[in-house]
């Protein structure tokens, strides 16, 4: 399975922020240009997404940005997956319009499809972002080695 490349790029701000120190805000142009000069109107968007599932919040103004809304053991990928590729079909037939498949209505892959994308899903149900950074979780015990920061030359 494919992901968007909007969900793939809403997978990485959400590690550089887990990465940050917490409760900091990051410049939305600071994540563009660490995501390879990424269109900040694009990430944005993304972002806005993010904040739409209670994930990330942002602030605005004068040292505003982007900040976790949620401790990253509390972020399930899957959930996250799940939540911006709900739109998009992986085969013609799972549109919402059903598509034009010259196999309906006898076809039996729809449901191995259906079966193998909610396998994806429940597979990543497993890991939270917490285990994107490798740092335990918060019963674990033990402290994260910190990363570069972002920014940081």
């Amino acid at each position: 399975m494919r992901l968007l490349a909007s969900t793939d790029y809403a997978l990485r701000v959400l590690i550089m922020l887990g990465e940050s120190r917490p409760r900091e805000t990051v410049n939305v142009g600071t994540l563009a240009t660490s995501l390879g000069e990424l269109s900040r109107n694009h990430l944005h968007k993304i972002v806005q997404d993010l904040a739409a599932l209670g994930i990330v919040r942002t602030i605005r103004g004068a040292g505003g940005g982007v900040v976790l809304a949620k401790e990253a053991d509390e972020v399930r990928i899957g959930a996250v997956v799940r939540a911006l590729e709900a739109d998009q079909a992986i085969v013609e037939c799972f549109r919402a319009d059903h598509g034009c498949c010259t196999l309906e209505p006898g076809c039996r892959l729809r449901p191995m499809l259906r079966k193998a994308r909610e396998s994806f899903y429940t597979s990543l149900d497993a890991y939270t972002l917490a285990d994107c950074l490798g740092r335990p979780a918060a019963a674990g015990g033990r402290q994260r080695a910190r990363g570069p920061r972002l920014g940081a030359a």
